[in-house]
């Protein structure tokens, strides 16, 4: 037995994989018992959503008095007021490359923008009268056609079929 161990000894010693395999092993061991406890310790006790519910209004109030403290506000006022000078030196430069290399800003984009959607209204607009006014035009050139029509279809009566006939000669 003696030299069962000492053989042992020296392979444990020559397999690095196997003592990390036997430490995660009775890790997850000890894991599974002190879990068991603990749930059969709760057993009759406060339910597990309870417990969460405990849980997070506390985590809950730590955090909010932490975020209340002078200290906090502070740095976040400072990273805030960091933030926007950040995004002014950002702003600034931007418009000084823009300048410098005769790109448009996304001011003078809108400007543009602006100017053409007030010409497009604009001409809409006249469209709208240019429209009106053709109907108004074709109205009018449908109720001459109408009328001439009704002539026409006055001069087709019976009477005037025959007074359109053939004469006969004896007649």
């Amino acid at each position: 037995m003696s030299s069962d161990k000492s053989s042992e000894g020296r392979s444990s010693a020559a397999d690095p994989a196997r003592d990390f395999l036997e430490f995660w092993t009775n890790y997850f061991e000890q894991t599974a018992i002190q879990t068991r406890i603990l749930l059969e310790g709760m057993q009759g006790g406060k339910s597990l959503d309870l417990l969460h519910t405990q849980g997070l209004e506390s985590l809950s109030q730590c955090l909010d008095g932490f975020m209340r403290t002078p200290a906090f506000l502070e740095v976040l006022k400072q990273s805030l007021k960091r933030m926007i000078d950040l995004k002014q030196m950002q702003d600034q430069m931007s418009q000084s490359v823009a300048q410098q290399t005769g790109l448009p800003l996304a001011a003078d984009v809108r400007g543009v923008f602006e100017r053409v959607h007030s010409a497009e209204q604009s001409i809409l607009a006249r469209l709208a009268m240019l429209d009106d006014r053709l109907k108004a035009i074709e109205k009018t050139l449908n109720s001459g056609r109408a009328e001439k029509n009704s002539k026409r279809k006055r001069a087709t009566t019976k009477d005037d079929v025959w007074d359109n006939a053939p004469n006969d000669p004896a007649d």
